[in-house]
């Protein structure tokens, strides 16, 4: 390899090096911004889940009252006409390039018409209230996973960069380094010869 071709190699080997530190900090700036989202997703999970825990608590407590008071062979009617499923909608949400579930509207089956006991309707409504916390719960748990998910990935490009190709850029210029100072040493060399000779030959 000539000294042009080494020193266009070194010139090619700085540039890819450069950009490979910019990629590094740029992945180490989107890792830290995902994971101060995923804190705050992880806090945001933990009041779903409770507030979900709780309205369905509640929801039970007030069925039970209901069943007490009379309401059993109502519910046994509402249940033999079946289920009809209730519809979820997510608002996407999009941190750092990632989109994931954000807020969840929950839209139930449509009321029962209650006629047997007023203890019912309050266990009607205790119920929706469990089922939007549910659906939010559920939104919020989605969101934590994909968001963990793209954390890792970024914190495995990021490593990828940082400790195999940086590490492996830098030895390469570091041995072009070393084979430019040998080419020098040895044109010096040869300059040195060479003019040691016209001296010589007047």
């Amino acid at each position: 390899m000539t000294t042009t071709q080494t020193r266009a190699g070194r010139l090619h080997v700085i540039a890819r090096l450069e950009l490979a530190r910019h990629g590094v900090d740029l992945l180490r700036s989107k890792e830290e911004a995902l994971q101060r989202e995923r804190v705050r997703l992880e806090a945001h999970e933990a009041r779903t889940r409770n507030q979900w825990e709780q309205r369905a608590g509640d929801a039970a407590a007030l069925l039970l009252r209901a069943r007490a008071l009379g309401a059993s062979v109502e519910l046994a009617s509402i249940i033999a006409r079946g289920p009809e499923p209730a519809t979820m909608t997510a608002h996407r949400q999009t941190s750092m390039g990632v989109a994931y579930p954000g807020v969840a509207e929950c839209a139930p089956t449509p009321e029962p018409t209650v006629v047997s006991t007023a203890a019912l309707r309050p266990a009607i409504d205790a119920y929706r209230l469990a089922l939007q916390a549910g659906a939010d719960h559920a939104s919020t748990g989605t969101a934590l996973r994909r968001l963990t998910a793209e954390l890792a990935d970024t914190r495995r490009r990021r490593r990828a960069i940082d400790q195999r190709l940086v590490p492996r850029l830098e030895k390469t210029l570091h041995d072009l380094d070393l084979h430019l100072d040998e080419q020098d040493r040895d044109e010096a060399f040869r300059v040195h010869i060479a003019a040691g000779r016209r001296g010589a030959l007047r």
